[in-house]
């Protein structure tokens, strides 16, 4: 099988609806890698719960002794005491609508600039209150485009040890390349959040790109999106396996505007056969995701 002919397993694998599958309930908690197993979040009274049915199923019932399900509960109970405020993740790395410019950390983070909707990034910023130096966008938005901070990642390449990051490469969302950017109103509060899959990633990463939408779509909870599948242009063919993605989802809460953007298609031209040279082609097609998170209070001046 050709590398460019790599499909995820199936088709329907990429297709939402209410089938699909419920990875993070309860509000919108930020982008995180999915964990392989879970362990209870909430009162004492459910740690303690969780603790005496893993000990059941490592121990049999007749082993535990009093003294140790007194153990596990002491520990259950104590655990949530000892643990430290943990720093509120926003929607991605802190940032969430509604803060301020003045207000807001440019630590964890990296270079800042102006913002090109998805392009490359435009002039130098030091801090996000410097957003007024870009120009403004139709909607009166003015956009500051944002980078992780990777210097861990270029010491890990300077050193040659692929470990040194721990895992904190580049500026990724759900383990995609994104252009993250952050849109202000003229009053430096920020007003929206806007990611788009990385071009510049390698050709297996730009292939999966436009499942990112997946990864978002269930991080605000696969009911309520309305989702509306285009049909093909003139030219436009499916990839592979007859795979072929045209999708716009949108979705209205009192608290965001969402809406969602992928493609995954061979444009006109493309094709996985040279038509000249009879060879195997690679890179040859359209995948990407757009995801916009705006403030629905927000009126353009």
């Amino acid at each position: 099988m050709r590398s460019d002919e790599t499909e995820v397993n199936t088709v329907t694998a990429d297709r939402v609806g209410k089938g699909a599958r419920h990875h993070l309930r309860g509000g919108a908690p930020a982008f995180r890698a999915v964990p392989t197993a879970t362990s209870p979040v909430g009162t004492a009274r459910q740690a303690v719960e969780f603790s005496r049915r893993s000990a059941w199923r490592l121990c049999p019932p007749y082993a535990l002794r009093p003294a140790a399900l007194a153990a596990i509960t002491v520990l259950a109970l104590a655990a949530p005491a000892n643990t430290q405020p943990r720093r509120d993740p926003g929607e991605i790395h802190g940032l969430k609508l509604g803060l301020k410019a003045a207000e807001m950390s440019t630590d964890t983070f990296g270079d800042l600039s102006c913002g090109s909707n998805g392009g490359p990034p435009r002039q130098a910023i030091d801090e996000w209150s410097d957003f007024r130096k870009c120009r403004p966008e139709p909607s009166g938005l003015y956009e500051v485009n944002v980078r992780f901070d990777d210097q861990q990642e270029y010491i890990g390449r300077a050193i040659d040890d692929p470990l040194y990051a721990q895992g904190r490469v580049g500026t990724r969302v759900a383990g995609h390349p994104v252009i993250l950017s952050v849109l202000f109103d003229k009053e430096g509060v920020l007003r929206g959040i806007r990611m788009i899959s990385d071009p510049r990633g390698s050709i297996m990463e730009r292939r999966m790109a436009h499942m990112l939408r997946l990864a978002i779509i269930n991080r605000y909870e696969p009911d309520g999106w309305n989702c509306t599948d285009f049909p093909p242009a003139a030219g436009e063919t499916p990839v592979g396996g007859g795979v072929f993605i045209k999708q716009r989802c949108e979705k209205r809460t009192a608290e965001r505007d969402l809406n969602v953007e992928a493609r995954f298609l061979r444009k006109p031209g493309q094709s996985d056969i040279n038509p000249v040279t009879g060879e195997t082609t690679t890179g040859q097609f359209e995948s990407w995701t757009r995801f916009e998170i705006m403030d629905p209070n927000y009126k353009k001046p």
